[in-house]
């Protein structure tokens, strides 16, 4: 699997392509994709689906003209409220075509992403899985974590990381920021490490 990072939209999202084959997926369009079209374009690849992890404004802004290259949009239906919240929209959202539910599987050419439910940045934000990477959104970045006050819950947030301290995978892809290892993080990120509690978060 191939992964091409843009970060785009008001609040810099990493919106990252996964492309197999002649197959792609987009994950978190939070902006205007004309850069991320024409990357599809210039590589001749199919766009399959538009995936956003959880439903806040700027994990989703993208869609629609992405939807209107024949991709089909998912996201877990917890979420689907939220998305027309904190953002004046000219139009709105468009309804997911099916609900991101663990265990998910999503094929892309040679390559299967698999969904995580991972909740507690908001009830219905999810993680992919796919090889030895995990693409996070808001749930786990590097140094920190996702804040669980726009439509989240703290223990949610909590067993959720330690879901994901478990799995064997290496590297880490956030919504925002820089990318990261999972050693690394539960290393020397205090959300993971141990030396915050969850009194703490």
């Amino acid at each position: 699997m191939h992964v091409k990072k843009f970060v785009i939209g008001p609040l810099n999202t990493n919106c990252y392509v996964l492309y197999s084959s002649n197959e792609a997926v987009v994950i978190d369009p939070g902006g205007d994709p004309e850069g991320v079209i024409n990357f599809l374009k210039g590589n001749n690849l199919h766009l399959k689906y538009v995936i956003s992890t959880h439903g806040h404004f700027d994990h989703v802004l993208g869609v629609e003209p992405l939807k209107r290259q024949g991709a089909k949009f998912l996201l877990n239906l917890n979420d689907v409220d939220l998305m027309p919240l904190y953002y004046d929209w000219r139009e709105m959202p468009p309804e997911p075509d099916d609900d991101l539910k663990d265990g998910y599987e999503i094929r892309v050419g040679d390559s299967v992403v698999q969904v995580l439910s991972t909740p507690g940045h908001t009830l219905g934000s999810v993680s992919m899985v796919v090889e030895d990477k995990i693409f996070t959104g808001d749930t786990l970045f590097r140094g920190t974590v996702g804040r669980y006050d726009l439509g989240g819950d703290k223990e949610k947030l909590i067993d959720s990381l330690n879901r994901i301290k478990d799995l064997k995978v290496n590297e880490v892809l956030p919504g925002h920021g820089d990318s990261t290892t999972l050693k690394e993080e539960v290393t020397s990120n205090p959300f993971l490490n141990g030396v915050l509690g969850k009194d703490d978060f």
